[in-house]
């Protein structure tokens, strides 16, 4: 059982109405994260301590770094690439026709560098989502439908299984994941996650194949064996609404947290903030985009 140590809020950080989609980028030693309500992409620089911020949107959902130093956005309906310095938007990488209520959510590079994004029923009822490839010749692909709130996304290490959340579903989706064509093959497992609070939200991956998943409502962090669903350590995040997570620092064994205001009350406590805590483990580094 790996054991963390209580997280800290990092209240010199921008507070998000949404936070969501942290990553970090070991070369310029920065975390990026994006508040989707507040249509900023914000960023970090640990060594300096600079805070940056990119207005864009609407609803910035995900943040990927590709091999040039730019970053990949996923808005509304649309893949951007953008200048990390100046916000300009380069090109637009892929647009999808979904329902006017849907909108993108998670995203994460594959290990071949194709980006898989989902998207998500805004009003959180019904299964109208998708997840897609946006492959680095620019061509997007469905790979699966019937989606509600499409969220976490990681890969085993040598690629072959893709793990993925469908939030309300309250569970992990183990997928055979064919890495060389960037397609499905079918579900191997499921892994329940109905007996906690909250609902399973954004996650990463750590060195030693262990999942680490936030749980949107539970105010926690699990990590989770995905060979037999066990949960070997836990996270208690003084907010309720925890998001998403990455490793990050010096040693990749700093966890970083996103979380979101919660909007039903005023409040002056930490939630919409970033919190970071000693995981104990070391973390995997986020694959980067090859467009």
């Amino acid at each position: 059982m790996v054991q963390a140590s209580r997280p800290m809020v990092l209240g010199n950080l921008p507070r998000s109405v949404l936070g969501e989609g942290p990553i970090w980028l070991p070369e310029s030693n920065t975390l990026y994260w994006v508040d989707i309500l507040g249509d900023r992409v914000h960023s970090y620089r640990l060594i300096d301590g600079h805070v940056g911020t990119i207005n864009i949107g609407p609803y910035p959902s995900c943040v990927m770094p590709n091999e040039d130093g730019n970053l990949v956005v996923t808005v509304k309906d649309r893949v951007l690439l953008v200048n990390p310095h100046n916000g300009s938007v380069l090109r637009v990488l892929a647009t999808v026709n979904e329902p006017p209520s849907n909108r993108f959510n998670d995203c994460k590079c594959d290990p071949e560098g194709r980006l898989v994004a989902g998207t998500m029923d805004m009003n959180e009822k019904n299964p109208t989502g998708s997840v897609y490839v946006v492959d680095p010749g620019f061509g997007l692909r469905k790979i699966m439908g019937s989606v509600t709130i499409s969220n976490g996304i990681a890969w085993s290490q040598d690629g072959s299984s893709m793990y993925y959340i469908d939030s309300p579903t309250r569970r992990v989706t183990v997928l055979r994941y064919n890495r060389r064509e960037g397609v499905v093959e079918g579900v191997i497992k499921h892994i329940d996650l109905s007996s906690y609070p909250g609902v399973p939200d954004g996650m990463t991956i750590d060195t030693e194949g262990y999942l680490w998943i936030a749980l949107y409502g539970g105010g926690k962090v699990l990590r989770v064996n995905p060979v037999d669903g066990e949960v070997t350590g836990q996270v208690e995040v003084p907010a309720q609404y925890t998001t998403s997570c990455t490793f990050g620092g010096s040693s990749l064994t700093t966890l970083f947290i996103t979380t979101a205001t919660d909007r039903s009350r005023q409040t002056t406590g930490p939630d919409g903030y970033v919190f970071s805590v000693e995981a104990g483990v070391r973390g995997t580094m986020v694959s980067k985009c090859r467009f």
